[in-house]
């Protein structure tokens, strides 16, 4: 075995996986994927410089291109905001123009350039505990790297679910929004028992006094 330093290697358990925090990174787009039926380019990122550099190259994303990537959509109702995503990445590239690469078809040509990007939680329904948790951070928008510093960039606020979103995650899944709610509260209640209400511990007697 050849010799090695382990002096400045900060020790991790066995299965423990670094979470990515929120926030925005300097990136690199990794690959470039065309759905022409639904009218959208799926932009894969990875982090470029920084302690979570190739962050998304551990094979535990190699199935995952979802949380790491950004819909580009070309719908005819999408063309603004495209538009604006090709000038925020010729800005990060001097001397490329991003936007003539998709105008001739040339979307490929994006494949390895730079562009900051911001990373946020999303709230989503966990169907292991029944509630409505936040992920991990997942990318949310781009940004030029002279804003990456910017309060909504450096900290950006999580994306929450409507009442209507969740109610629509319940329904695929099955369930009752009011009767989820109705659960909830319920919890709730027995947790946090009204001012002078004592609840008895689930073992203690509740009959007459035997004496």
């Amino acid at each position: 075995m050849r010799p090695i330093n382990l002096n400045n290697v900060v020790e991790q358990s066995e299965g423990e996986f670094p979470t990515l925090e929120p926030g925005a990174y300097p990136c690199l787009i990794t690959a470039v994927e065309d759905f022409p039926a639904k009218e959208y380019l799926r932009v894969l990122v990875d982090i470029s410089m920084g302690e979570r550099a190739n962050y998304f190259s551990d094979k535990f994303y190699a199935d995952k291109p979802f949380a790491h990537s950004l819909v580009f959509s070309y719908k005819e109702s999408a063309m603004g905001m495209l538009k604006g995503r090709l000038h925020v990445i010729s800005d990060c590239n001097p001397g490329v123009d991003a936007e003539a690469f998709i105008n001739a078809g040339k979307e490929q040509a994006l494949v390895g350039l730079a562009v900051g990007v911001v990373f946020r939680q999303e709230e989503y329904y966990d169907e292991k505990t029944g509630d409505f948790k936040l992920g991990a951070a997942r990318p949310s928008r781009l940004c030029r790297f002279d804003e990456m510093e910017q309060e909504k960039n450096a900290h950006p606020k999580p994306r929450m679910l409507t009442d209507d979103q969740k109610r629509d995650a319940l329904n695929r899944k099955g369930l009752s929004y009011d009767e989820w709610r109705a659960r909830k509260d319920g919890a709730a209640r027995a947790s946090h028992p009204a001012p002078g209400v004592t609840v008895a511990p689930a073992s203690a007697y509740t009959g007459p006094t035997p004496f």
